[in-house]
């Protein structure tokens, strides 16, 4: 999760073995059936399609809020969450990491939501085994239910361990594909990389070396350094035939370069960061259309500071409300499928503050999102059953 200095209609088609299920969306914004509900349907878990619409998504903190109480806090059954794993630990028995993937697609199935998995490759590259994405496979079959499997998420930052390394993240990305649909049907390669704005980051801890392979092959106008006139995209780019899904993170920290004040997103910045009337590339252009891929915004809130500690004075609920309606409205994106609002209250040490992300704690916030998300051009809960193919 990083912003623009740091960080951030094809007809979708489910399989249904042994069951077609009618074709359509609802609208619908009531709240979850149960375990036993979903598994009435007697359907095989497909890979998560892309829908003539937007699949309603969200990031929530599981261990403050569960997604039955951010269902009923928003009134809206959300189409799937996502949450973010250490890798290959969440595959290791015996370890708290393995519980918690699996009872987090166990929550998404009781609560008829698809689930988005974020690996996180802590340890590099170098830590970890073909054996253990077969038993990543494996797990994330267990529910029963379509996943978005998000590789090594934000690789072209410089603050992660599997940052800016092209050559070795392609690789990996590529491997980890061809495993998981040998063994796992349900599970859709999702490639994520941060929003272009600030690339490359200049002096994070994993910045490519200058002199290095990486650096080279970063340099994409051969001028002998990397800033942002190279392309923050296409060199971590994997291939057509292993990507699924793409898209990209990107948040409100501010309307100036510093993160970190209350200010109310100036008009237009959403389709600026998408490479609309700006210098960054136009990333649905470029991968979603071009490449006919069904993309998804993997994160996406705005920042808000409950001290106002840096300044801006804006209030939370008409900077949070002025980003949601510039976000959810996807006219201008017609292969956007999927958004996913970071929903968590954290410290952030981009600012040294503690950030309110969250849309679900304020009930006029509450019936903004409301409003927008009811809208039929977003799915629901468990109304992605209906897409087939």
């Amino acid at each position: 999760m990083k912003n623009n200095r740091k960080r951030f209609v094809a007809l979708g088609l489910f399989l249904a073995v042994g069951l077609f299920l009618q074709t359509g969306c609802s609208s619908g914004g009531g709240i979850l059936g149960s375990r036993t509900d979903f598994d009435a349907t007697g359907e095989s878990a497909a890979l998560p399609g892309a829908p003539a619409g937007v699949y309603a998504g969200a990031i929530i903190a599981e261990g403050s809020q569960t997604i039955a109480d951010f269902n009923a806090r928003t009134g809206i059954r959300h189409a799937a969450f996502c949450d973010f794993f250490k890798f290959p630990e969440c595959v290791t028995d015996g370890r708290p990491e393995r519980s918690r993937l699996l009872g987090f697609l166990a929550s998404c199935r009781e609560n008829g939501a698809m689930a988005m998995v974020t690996i996180e490759l802590t340890g590099g590259f170098a830590a970890y085994s073909d054996d253990n994405v077969a038993s990543l496979a494996a797990v994330l079959k267990t529910e029963n239910i379509p996943v978005f499997l998000r590789w090594g998420h934000e690789m072209n930052g410089s603050w992660y361990s599997w940052g800016q390394q092209p050559t070795l993240y392609i690789q990996s990305f590529r491997n980890a594909a061809q495993i998981i649909r040998r063994y796992a049907e349900n599970v859709a390669m999702t490639w994520t990389p941060n929003q272009g704005w600030g690339y490359p980051w200049v002096g994070g801890q994993y910045s490519a070396a200058a002199g290095s392979a990486d650096f080279a092959a970063l340099d994409t106008n051969n001028d002998g350094k990397i800033d942002d006139t190279d392309d923050p995209y296409l060199p971590f780019y994997p291939g057509d035939d292993v990507v699924d899904w793409v898209g990209f993170s990107f948040y409100h920290w501010s309307n100036r370069l510093e993160r970190g004040y209350n200010e109310v997103p100036y008009a237009g910045k959403w389709l600026e960061a998408n490479g609309i009337g700006s210098l960054v590339s136009n990333f649905h252009a470029e991968f979603a259309v071009k490449r006919n891929k069904p993309m998804m915004i993997s994160e996406t809130s705005a920042f808000f500071d409950t001290a106002d500690s840096r300044g801006g004075g804006a209030n939370e609920v008409a900077l949070k409300t002025a980003w949601l309606k510039q976000v959810y409205n996807t006219e201008s994106f017609p292969k956007l499928a999927a958004i996913f609002w970071f929903n968590i209250e954290k410290f952030e040490t981009e600012t040294s503050t503690v950030a309110d992300w969250r849309i679900s704690h304020d009930q006029q916030l509450v019936s903004t999102y409301r409003e927008i998300v009811e809208k039929s051009i977003f799915i629901k809960g468990r109304d992605y059953l209906k897409i087939t193919r």
